[in-house]
């Protein structure tokens, strides 16, 4: 296709999109609206918070939905697929008192089509329970209830928090922004959840426990341990370092940039492999799972000259095990 052609596709499409979202309709807290979707259709709705808190929008009925949430400005936010009844779509987000939010609704795919209801619903921030290293808290999920829980960090490390008992427990991850960090649900033991995130000296965390599901009650336990980030092997480029993974076991390089340039560190072997890269710092950058042969993780970045970054490897789940070879190379 002719380059000037497709720019001009490309271009004609961001503005139907502009078009469809100016002319948003208004879906107001507390209502729902019906409608029938057609095949291929996309339909905008423009929902403005009344509260600070989480804001709910999902459809029900018999038709596979499709949900994608926007803010004003249409920067992407999120989407979802089944996360209400069925096939229905449910997106739940943290929202600003008389910020506008901007949904895009449609089939799941071109064929899905038919009736729906679509609805929004709120709830204000939640009461939030301070969460202390050794500590623990005891309680019992009741069916469809989040528990919030607030940490803040005294220094810079690994924090893990994690459930134990015997209910199918599900763990969320925030900043202080309420921004998603990451979520678990099986990486305790059995059915418990459990999270190790990289936390900085003086920031705050937010941490959202559920049942994994609406209908899972159960007592739980929740606690939190910290570990400081450990001193890493030196990892020279063109050299490599072999090693054997056991449960749960981490191994950490520094790898020190001789020069400008694209920096490879990559593993090879049968094991299944999970790498991080973080600056001189600790400061997270990126990471990867199965980016090099087979299963085997692979990161590359664009190192500055003299530079020291620090690599963090590990296996795929807690259970993993094997040899492994990790390279160094500059391009």
């Amino acid at each position: 296709m002719n380059k000037k052609i497709l720019n001009f596709s490309i271009i004609i499409i961001l503005i139907t999109a502009n078009a469809f979202a100016q002319n948003a309709q208004e879906l107001r807290i507390g209502s729902f609206i019906n409608g029938n979707l057609g095949h291929g259709q996309e339909i905008w709705y423009r929902v403005t918070a009344t509260e600070d808190g989480f804001l709910t929008v999902e459809t029900t009925g018999s038709t596979d939905t499709y949900l994608e949430a926007f803010d004003a400005q249409q920067n992407y936010i999120t989407e979802n697929d089944d996360g209400g009844e069925g096939y229905n779509a449910k997106i739940d987000i943290i929202v600003t008192r008389g910020t506008s939010y901007l949904f895009k609704l449609r089939g799941y795919d071109y064929e899905n089509s038919g009736p729906y209801r679509i609805f929004a619903s709120s709830r204000p921030m939640p009461t939030i329970t301070e969460l202390r290293i050794g500590s623990s808290h005891n309680g019992n999920i009741e069916s469809g209830e989040e528990y919030w829980f607030r940490f803040r960090a005294s220094e810079t490390g690994i924090l893990t928090v994690e459930t134990t008992g015997y209910t199918d427990t599900y763990l969320e991850a925030y900043a202080s922004n309420y921004n998603f960090l990451d979520a678990d649900d099986d990486g305790g033991e059995d059915t418990n959840a459990k999270l190790e995130i990289d936390v900085s000296a003086g920031e705050t965390y937010i941490f959202k426990l559920r049942g994994y599901s609406d209908y899972e009650t159960g007592t739980y336990r929740l606690t939190s341990s910290f570990r400081n980030f450990p001193t890493p092997v030196p990892l020279n480029p063109g050299t490599f370092q072999a090693g054997n993974i056991t449960e749960g076991q981490e191994f950490w390089y520094s790898v020190r940039a001789p020069r400008r340039g694209r920096l490879i560190v990559e593993t090879t072997g049968s094991t299944d492999t999970f790498l991080y890269v973080y600056s001189d710092s600790y400061e997270f950058l990126l990471s990867d799972d199965d980016g090099g042969e087979e299963t085997n993780a692979r990161i590359e970045l664009s190192a500055e000259a003299n530079y020291t970054y620090i690599f963090r490897l590990r296996g795929f789940s807690k259970s993993t095990t094997g040899s492994f070879r990790v390279f160094a190379s500059i391009e």
